[in-house]
């Protein structure tokens, strides 16, 4: 059928739709027709033979033994008379009344039965050329329906054509836009109908977003020079300090400095990069989870103790996945600070099987109603005393990463965070 229909979906629907009205129309038509020609049949027979009957009733009231009428496609018989003017069989046989379409071999008759006076009266009108006209018609009607359906089929074609090309040629011109082009117009494509007011609201929207972009980009340009200023400062500094003093006791706060303002500063770059949907300096870089989980479980140190935090790594020394450190390491603090968060004297667990890494806490859980809100900018649980922003980030840097990350309850208490890599 789509075949032979071609085209767009659109464009099949309202072939369709044309085809189907089309044939319900038609076919009315054909039905009507062919009915009418029916009744008028039937009531010019009707009135014909109503006509024969009273002019026999007079002929016999004024003369009983007068001559019936008789033609080519009229017989006129009576009861009375049967012995001088014989009655077919399949005629004598019938009751009063109206008897349509009698065939007889080749012929076809119409025969009324009445009652004359004491005398029984048969009329017999030969219909056989009525009844081959009624074929004919059948034949006309059939065949002036398959050419007219024919012909609403072209005209459904181009109609439809007509009326699905301006929309089609829309759908196109939204398909090939670059996301990353700026100032696209198309009202100016089409004609000031329908589709040409759709492309002027298209533009609108599209002019709107523009400037958002424009400005998006600017103040994400203008944060990643004001942040990165500082911490270069700070980096450099740390470094100068570094050079000159080897003091025990202010080499471990330096390290820290360093290890921090170097992180925060790969997490500009990284963040910036997934906004701007771009590759990140080192997107294929084998990252061990192990080592990388252990980091983050000791920058949570202090509050792990505070909260009688059990953490149980059981990731094993030779996993390691193709990405940017770090992000991943952004995704994974974030996860698992998230168990810190709402647990005490609870566990968190990590593991990973197969492509599947869990991080499964034993905190205070969430209700499933909030888990559907989890990953929305700036939501916040109820026990919650974050910004609604860790989660968040994480979900946009695993859907940028292609990692499907969800979150679903524990049923010990607390929460299960998952992440499927690809393969």
């Amino acid at each position: 059928m789509k075949s032979l229909l071609g085209g767009s979906p659109l464009f099949r629907k309202i072939m369709v739709s044309f085809l189907l009205a089309s044939v319900f129309f038609l076919s009315l038509l054909t039905i009507v027709v062919y009915y009418s020609n029916e009744i008028l049949e039937d009531d010019l027979l009707a009135k014909q033979t109503e006509y024969e009957l009273q002019n026999i009733r007079d002929l016999l009231t004024k003369n009983p033994s007068a001559l019936l009428p008789r033609s080519a496609s009229l017989s006129i018989y009576l009861k009375s008379r049967q012995q001088t003017q014989s009655i077919p069989d399949y005629i004598a046989e019938l009751d009063e009344g109206v008897h349509h379409d009698i065939k007889i071999g080749d012929k076809a008759y119409h025969v009324t039965v009445a009652s004359a006076g004491d005398d029984r009266v048969y009329i017999r009108h030969d219909v056989t050329e009525i009844e081959r006209s009624e074929e004919l018609l059948e034949i006309i009607l059939v065949t002036a329906w398959v050419v007219l359906l024919a012909v609403m089929f072209a005209i459904a074609r181009i109609l439809s054509k007509k009326l699905s090309g301006p929309i089609a040629q829309l759908s196109q011109e939204l398909t090939q836009i670059n996301p990353d082009e700026r100032g696209v117009r198309l009202s100016d494509r089409f004609e000031d109908d329908e589709v040409g007011r759709i492309a002027q609201a298209f533009d609108s929207y599209t002019e709107k977003m523009d400037s958002y972009v424009e400005k998006q980009m600017a103040f994400a340009a203008m944060a990643s020079h004001e942040l990165r200023s500082p911490l270069t400062i700070v980096q450099t500094s740390a470094d100068l300090i570094s050079s000159r003093h080897d003091d025990p006791e202010t080499r471990p706060h330096l390290e820290k400095i360093q290890r921090a303002s170097a992180n925060m500063a790969n997490m500009i770059h990284a963040l910036l990069a997934v906004t701007r949907d771009q590759s990140t300096r080192n997107a294929d870089e084998q990252v061990a989870l192990r080592p990388l989980v252990e980091e983050i479980i000791e920058s949570l140190g202090p509050e792990i103790d505070a909260k009688q935090i059990t953490v149980d790594n059981q990731l094993a020394d030779d996993i390691s996945i193709a990405t940017d450190k770090t992000l991943i390491t952004v995704v994974l603090g974030n996860l698992i600070k998230n168990g810190v968060k709402h647990g005490h004297r609870s566990s968190i667990r990590i593991e990973m099987q197969g492509l599947l890494l869990t991080i499964t806490d034993s905190g205070i859980g969430i209700d499933e109603e909030s888990l559907q809100q989890i990953f929305d900018f700036g939501y916040r649980g109820q026990n919650s005393q974050g910004y609604g922003v860790g989660l968040y980030i994480s979900k946009l840097i695993c859907d940028y990463q292609d990692w499907a990350l969800e979150l679903v309850p524990n049923p010990d208490g607390g929460i299960i965070a998952k992440i499927r890599f690809p393969d």
